[in-house]
Parts: structure tokens; C-alpha cells; sequence
């Protein structure tokens, strides 16, 4: 129960709409609380074709400090920020695999995969706020840590990810009509043990149709995702995300786990913001 808790949290770094409506004027209230009632569609992991779904509502924070926000780009750590430049902590994540996977039958369970790491951004038209469009990219390289508790807490290193995305905002619609949209293209890259956590076949677990397999270093695939939210009213918010992500031409790619080239996620989610601070700050975006 815990470990799909902490999985559908993790919904919170996989879809940028789960968020509160957005105020169009540069002060902004310090932080924010809401509750968001949240459904996705989520692969196994990339090349399963198998998904899950998940669906909860869930406490949010927006918080906009000096060092630490965490808003519509997710939670993350500032270290150092200039007009163009910012330099801070980046984290993501990987829901576990239902134990029922058939393409892993047999195998060990995927634990919940919680990344972080340090990450670069540059923002073409800059940081200032409020802009109508942002174009920004980003670069990241996490450490990747399962995360189980069926007994007792239990942390594991699984290895690296690395990663490079372009990233767009689009505020054009947002005075007159209250919506917001993006998107973002991005590849991914892995070490032999993250891309072994998810594709390696040991000679104990072979089977027919599943022979032993080892993975190595490198590329990952290529993603391509959208979203759109509507502001429904000052505290109330929907939005919906979609994604795709390619394998082709990865170094698993020949893996016997790897079932689908191409995976689809969707997700919607309906914010409703509850308290907000007194104190306000000056958004940079």
C-alpha cells in the first residue's frame, strides 16, 4: 500500500498541468496548498505492453522560495540563477510494475525508482515574468535509488540517468480565456546498471521466448509530450498531459522485456487550490 502511495506522488513530477491556476501578474503568493484529484495511464516501464492505472486525489504545494520551488516544473533546488542560467536539483521518478507482468513473470518486482541530481537550465527569452512564450532548455543527470517497503524500508542504488530536453509554455490564451499549454521534446541516456534494473535477464530467470540478456551503457529512447490547463476559476483548475516515448535504436532495445517500440501516457487532473500565504514574491516566470 505505501509503495503505490509513494508511486501516484510521483504523479507530481511526471505531469507539469497538475497545478494550481496561475496568477498572470508578477506577485505571487509565497506558497500555496490545494488538493488535485489525479488519473494516468502509465507503462511498466519504457517497451512494456503492459500499463497501469492510477487514480487518487492528493494534497499539493506550490512553493516559490529563493532556493526551493516547487510549481508547475516540479520540485527542484535553485543553486544559482541569472537571466538565462539556472543551476539546481532535479528530480523524477518510475512507478513499480504490477508483480502480475507477465513479460517479467517469475522476476523480481520493479520497486518504485526515485531519481535526483543536478540539473542546467537556459531560458532562450530569459526568465523574466510574465512572458507569452518560454522556451527553455534542460539537462539533468540523476542518481537513480528503488525504493521498497513490504518490509521495512529498503533503499537501493540502480544507477544513472541522464537526460536533455527542449521545453515550451505558451501564456497567449491565458488573459482572455485562462489556458495555459506546452510541451517538450527530450532523449534519454542510461548506465548498464540503470538500463539492467529494467532489461537485464539473468540465466535464473530464463525461460521460452525469454533468454538471457545484458544490457549496456547509453541511449535510451526519445520523448515527445504535451499538456493544456484551463483555469476554471481563481482557485480551480483542469488539466490534461499526454506523451510518447520511442525506443528504437536503444542499446535495450533487443531486450526479450522490451514488448512495444512506441508507449503512449495520458493523465488529467482537477487542482483546487484551498490556502494561500499573505506574503507574496516576485515570480521570476
Amino acid at each position: 500500500m505505501i509503495n503505490k502511495f509513494i508511486s501516484v506522488c510521483l504523479l507530481l513530477f511526471l505531469f507539469p498541468c497538475i497545478c494550481a491556476a496561475e496568477s498572470e501578474t508578477e506577485k505571487r503568493p509565497l506558497w500555496e496548498f490545494g488538493l488535485f484529484n489525479a488519473a494516468a495511464r502509465i507503462p511498466h516501464y519504457r517497451g512494456a505492453d503492459e500499463y497501469n492505472t492510477y487514480a487518487l486525489p492528493l494534497p499539493y504545494l506550490i512553493y516559490r522560495g529563493e532556493i526551493i520551488q516547487s510549481d508547475r516544473e516540479g520540485l527542484r533546488g535553485i543553486f544559482f540563477k541569472n537571466n538565462h542560467f539556472e543551476s539546481g536539483i532535479s528530480l523524477s521518478g518510475n512507478p513499480p510494475a504490477d508483480d502480475d507482468s507477465k513479460a517479467r513473470e517469475g522476476m523480481p518486482e520493479l520497486d518504485t525508482l526515485l531519481e535526483i541530481g543536478p540539473s542546467l537550465k537556459y531560458y532562450f527569452t530569459g526568465r523574466a515574468y510574465p512572458q507569452k512564450h518560454t522556451l527553455y532548455a534542460e539537462s539533468a543527470l540523476r542518481a537513480a535509488m528503488s525504493l521498497s517497503f513490504d518490509s521495512g524500508a529498503d533503499i537501493a542504488y540502480e544507477g544513472l540517468h541522464a537526460d536533455i530536453h527542449l521545453n515550451y509554455i505558451s501564456r497567449i490564451l491565458y488573459q482572455k480565456n485562462g489556458i495555459l499549454f506546452g510541451g517538450k521534446i527530450g532523449f534519454d541516456f542510461g548506465n548498464s546498471e540503470l538500463n539492467g534494473y529494467f532489461y537485464d535477464v539473468s540465466s535464473a530467470y530464463v525461460r521460452p521466448g525469454r533468454e538471457s540478456y545484458a544490457s549496456g551503457g547509453g541511449y535510451a529512447g526519445v520523448s515527445l509530450s504535451g499538456w493544456i490547463s484551463k483555469k476554471l476559476t481563481k482557485n480551480l483548475s483542469l488539466g490534461f498531459y499526454s506523451g510518447l516515448s520511442n525506443i528504437s535504436g536503444s542499446v535495450f532495445e533487443d531486450s526479450p522485456l522490451v514488448k512495444e517500440k512506441n508507449n503512449i501516457t495520458v493523465g488529467c487532473a482537477l487542482s483546487w487550490k484551498i490556502w494561500e500565504s499573505a506574503q507574496t514574491v516576485t515570480s521570476s516566470r
